[in-house]
């Protein structure tokens, strides 16, 4: 069966490692990300921030977003109750707030350019297809689709394509992908390596034991014989680091949108 990519889902995760929101359309940033991609991050006073890779308690704190009113609300994941504050006005309360869920003093910071992301220069979205995703939560026992697309964090995820599709999306070293998502260029880079933070529960923080030797073993087991992914080593890897040019900034992408390989080309940094 002939497959016909289409954008099927965007998220964006505003404060960096707390929930994400789905939108039917984004606009690109100047930050070469979409914008209110982590937008904000929560850090100790000494600048090191608190992100699902070194605090667990991460996972156990619910938000939600009213970006075009600049509101946040918090709430713990046992509690019903939310803690609404205004992102720019209530600052201080919000620090606070924050301050008291992990136990010590936290800044809240923003930059509007896309730096909070992990990898920015190479990795402004991560592209998966929802495929994939299935294939993923049928390795694992009681692990449905909507707990392996929170574990994993992509920002677009393409409908109407086979599991691992998204491989097509990047070659080898020094190598880009270009496809189009509607009128949006972007470069596939890199399969993304994975963390910690997929073997925790995105809810609870419980880790799930042997989580990235199980993955890996199926993700070898389920590789497409065109995959280059073999050639990165192993096979903990789950979406592809994209990078958006500075041209495409203003423009605007959306829920629909057909996907459509351009070609390969040099793409060094």
């Amino acid at each position: 069966m002939e497959s016909k990519p289409v954008l099927n889902r965007i998220t964006i995760y505003p404060i960096k490692s707390l929930d994400g929101i789905d939108l039917e359309k984004a606009t690109v940033s100047k930050g070469s990300c979409l914008l209110h991609d982590r937008e904000y991050v929560i850090s100790d006073e000494m600048g090191n921030f608190i992100v699902g890779k070194s605090n667990p308690l991460v996972h156990r704190l619910r938000t939600s977003f009213d970006l075009e009113n600049e509101i946040v609300s918090f709430r713990q994941q046992d509690e019903e109750s939310w803690n609404e504050f205004h992102l720019r006005k209530e600052k201080s309360e919000i620090q606070s707030f924050l301050s008291d869920y992990f136990g010590v003093p936290t800044l809240l910071h923003q930059n509007k350019t896309g730096r909070f992301i992990d990898i920015p220069d190479i990795a402004g979205v991560t592209v998966l297809s929802t495929a994939s995703l299935e294939s993923v939560s049928e390795w694992y026992e009681a692990m449905n689709l909507d707990e392996v697309r929170k574990r994993f964090r992509a920002t677009l995820e393409i409908t109407g394509v086979p599991s691992f599709w998204e491989d097509r999306l990047f070659s080898r070293e020094g190598r880009g992908i270009e496809f189009k998502a509607g009128d949006v260029t972007i470069i596939g880079v890199s399969p993304r390596e994975r963390c910690v933070v997929p073997t925790r529960n995105p809810e609870t923080g419980i880790v799930t034991h042997a989580f990235p030797k199980f993955f890996s073993k199926h993700r070898n087991a389920s590789l497409p014989e065109w995959s280059r992914l073999n050639e990165y080593g192993h096979h903990y890897f789950l979406t592809v680091n994209c990078y958006i040019p500075e041209t495409e900034a203003g423009k605007m992408i959306e829920v629909g949108n057909e996907i459509k390989i351009i070609g390969e080309r040099n793409f060094i940094f």
